[in-house]
């Protein structure tokens, strides 16, 4: 199963809600392999899950220096400039075990990283120019399956199984078209404001045509994805992101902005346009973080690996999180994975 995270708006908790649910899923399903795309340029689910702030820098600079091809989403995409129409049999070598390879030792083995790349936004404007060619005359189509073709030659590796979070950029560029046509389901972060509101809106004109206006219609992506057949995917989950709770409720601040988002979301069901995976309540509450995200990004930390109580070193300070705190994440965060 494919899930593309994403909303249109910025600083919804995109990253480190995919790096939560990454490790937590690799822990409980040992069985099972998972593996995270980061298709945004600034590839902070990279540093955190190639070691943290600091480390996981330096280790993605390592990644970004590597000659002749370096092993990022950037170099696969490198690759298929050259080769824009057919796949290369190569995808592979672009797939990272962060744990074997000691770049994070404290990562489930199960757990597999495409690290993001600063290229793509150079990248986007030849991926624009290669996709609107005339010749071969399926050239958006082809372009537009980068990434569903390295999917698909993970998963003859990695098993048809394998969960795969593609955490991605707020801009609707030509990497995020990749993206969401590579995923099955949408995972959608929201933040308790009027822009994360305004952003489930844009998702129904951007991704699903809903409201487009008539002069954009011919040339816009849902247009393009319906000529050639892509399945586009299923809206899953509105993730409440970062709620102040009380009570285990969210605080009534924050469940006026949610319930605008909600009433937006079913908006987008009454159209009948666009797909829903389910017609159970498709809305989840996630509590403010607070210092557990700071400590488990600043250390490359899983939950799992987290040990609530213990001092942590956060650039020389030295911080813990409360028993309490870390119990009322942790069973937000399984609430959540037990629905993917």
């Amino acid at each position: 199963m494919q899930y593309a995270i994403w909303n249109n708006k910025g600083g919804t908790g995109k990253t480190f809600l995919t790096f939560m649910m990454a490790g937590e899923y690799a822990q409980d399903n040992p069985d099972k392999n998972v593996v995270v795309i980061d298709l945004c340029p600034q590839a902070n689910v990279s540093e955190i899950i190639l070691g943290g702030n600091g480390r996981g820098s330096t280790n993605l600079d390592l990644l970004l220096s590597q000659k002749p091809k370096r092993q990022t989403i950037g170099g696969y995409f490198d690759e298929r400039i050259s080769s824009p129409y057919k796949p290369t049999g190569t995808e592979f070598r672009y797939v990272l075990s962060p744990s074997s390879t000691h770049y994070n030792d404290n990562l489930p083995k199960n757990l597999y990283l495409i690290a993001g790349d600063p290229s793509l936004e150079l990248q986007a404007q030849v991926i624009n120019q290669i996709s609107i060619l005339p010749q071969p005359p399926d050239a958006w189509k082809a372009v537009h399956s980068w990434v569903i073709d390295l999917i698909d030659q993970i998963k003859k590796k990695l098993g048809e199984d394998t969960l795969f979070l593609i955490d991605c950029n707020p801009s609707f560029a030509s990497y995020t078209e990749l993206a969401i046509l590579a995923s099955e389901r949408l995972a959608v972060p929201c933040s308790a404001d009027g822009s994360s509101a305004r952003a489930i809106d844009n998702i129904g004109r951007l991704v699903y045509g809903v409201n487009v206006p008539s002069q954009y219609q011919k040339f816009n992506f849902f247009t393009n994805a319906k000529n050639w057949n892509f399945k586009l995917p299923e809206m899953h989950l509105v993730i409440f992101n970062r709620s102040t709770q009380y009570g285990m409720k969210a605080s009534k601040g924050f469940s006026a902005m949610f319930d605008e988002i909600k009433r937006r979301t079913n908006a987008l069901v009454a159209t009948k346009v666009v797909p829903f995976s389910h017609n159970a309540d498709p809305f989840v509450d996630i509590p403010d973080s607070h210092t557990l995200s700071i400590i488990c990004s600043h250390h490359g930390l899983p939950m799992s690996a987290l040990k609530p109580q213990t001092p942590y070193d956060v650039h020389g300070k030295t911080t813990i999180v409360p028993k309490s705190s870390y119990q009322t994440y942790l069973n937000a965060i399984h609430n959540l994975i037990s629905r993917l």
